[in-house]
């Protein structure tokens, strides 16, 4: 299959490479030319008309809970340990297979519907995620989440471990699966170790919280003497790739032990905003060299999976914080949520740009938006007035999985029905 795509401005985040009157050729599910005009193959089976429209990477969301769209704005304006352990807990009690199955659907078409094309997920009941995902075509590193103390973690690891035998590797590689415990005050040091040992059995990444809250990072100390960071070092959580979530609260040690292990961090500024969670130092992260990609969270912390709303936070709020209007450039925040969130997941030098030899997930935005009118920097008018709704075409290894706004993998209708069958069981 070898599909042309003519008359487009490429953002391709490769060296920095724009093209204003651009092409971009994709054979096979990777993409084998993207650059200055060329003319159709003659072997081409399907051509695309950009019409003057942004094609770039498709973004890459870096941690996210995808079946938590059913308790979107059911538990607003609370702070994270109240939020958690009297409305989400309770709430994910009463989760079933097809509440989660439906969730996850409803969320991969919120993600495709706004030029997400990868993403990482750690839930639970994942294997009703992981079907999900498969049907949607998108690329995802999704790991069953594992909690507890003493014994009572080992159930949720062995599920972990069914997961991995299940469904590593499937839809031809698009659905990896990681290991990942929730966070140092949910888990003990034995479940810690536990799961960090499987990530390493497995040769395959980890996912987790980490310094969230200030609240989080005392109780550490008064448990145990030490920062989560130091703890989940300590039980070898960082022994593998490790995708870190939040980092809101980090020392200069604390840094560089995730600098020396190659610890990427998921930065979600929204999520970490409503729940009054705070901000992470980006400045002193990025300063220590370690990849910061960008995350939005579940939809019950944030509201939506929308991740141009998350590369413009990221670039105006540290600014403001510091009174620094060079800090998070456009071209950093875009990075941020392609080759950076590409590197996070386990996947540099796959996706994340546009470059022959990629997978071929890429996005076409609407040429004629007026919030990206006119175009006099491509990457600036896409981080600062770009939004989801501007997607209008979506590749995922090569496969349109929207095309004209119409999603072709999933059906709106069946996900809307049975997220109301979910909804009369959970409220």
């Amino acid at each position: 299959m070898k599909t042309y795509i003519d008359n487009a401005l490429l953002i391709t985040m490769d060296e920095g490479k724009i093209y204003r009157n651009g092409s971009v050729i994709v054979e096979d599910g990777r993409i084998s030319y993207a650059g200055e005009h060329v003319a159709v193959p003659e072997d081409c089976d399907k051509v695309i008309d950009a019409r003057g429209g942004i094609v770039m990477p498709g973004l890459i969301n870096t941690h996210t809970h995808t079946p938590m769209t059913l308790f979107r704005g059911c538990a607003d304006d609370l702070p994270l340990d109240v939020w958690l352990r009297e409305h989400i807990f309770p709430l994910e009690d009463r989760l079933d297979d097809e509440a989660v199955y439906y969730g996850t659907l409803l969320a991969c078409a919120e993600m495709i519907k706004s030029g997400t094309t990868t993403f990482a997920d750690m839930y639970f009941m994942s294997e009703n995620s992981a079907k999900a995902i498969l049907l949607s075509g998108m690329n995802a590193n999704l790991a069953r989440c594992v909690t507890g103390t003493h014994n009572d973690y080992k159930k949720r690891l062995e599920e972990s471990r069914s997961l991995y035998a299940a469904y590593h590797g499937a839809g031809d590689g698009r659905l990896r699966i990681d290991y990942s415990v929730h966070a140092v005050y949910t888990c003990s040091r034995e479940a810690i170790r536990a799961v960090a040992d499987a990530a390493l059995e497995d040769q395959t990444g980890m996912q987790l919280h980490l310094s969230e809250t200030m609240k989080e990072n005392r109780d550490c100390y008064k448990q145990y003497g030490k920062s989560p960071t130091e703890i989940m070092h300590d039980m070898g959580a960082f022994s593998v790739p490790t995708n870190a979530a939040h980092c809101v609260y980090l020392s200069e040690n604390d840094m560089d032990i995730l600098r020396k292990n190659n610890v990427s961090i998921a930065h979600n500024p929204t999520s970490n905003l409503k729940l009054a969670s705070g901000v992470a130092n980006i400045k002193e992260i990025m300063e220590k060299d370690i990849n910061v990609a960008l995350g939005t969270d579940g939809t019950a912390s944030n509201n939506a999976l929308d991740m141009f709303g998350e590369m413009k936070l990221a670039s105006l709020l540290h600014k403001g914080m510091r009174l620094d209007a060079t800090l998070i450039r456009a071209e950093q925040a875009l990075s941020m949520a392609t080759v950076c969130g590409a590197k996070a997941l386990g996947r540099a030098g796959e996706c994340g740009a546009l470059k022959a030899g990629y997978q071929a997930d890429l996005i076409i935005l609407d040429a004629d938006a007026p919030a990206l009118l006119p175009v006099h920097d491509p990457v600036s008018g896409v981080v600062y007035g770009g939004c989801g709704g501007h997607v209008v075409t979506s590749m995922i290894g090569g496969r349109l999985v929207m095309e004209n706004r119409e999603l072709l993998t999933l059906d709106m209708e069946a996900i809307k029905d049975g997220v109301s069958r979910a909804l009369k069981r959970l409220f």
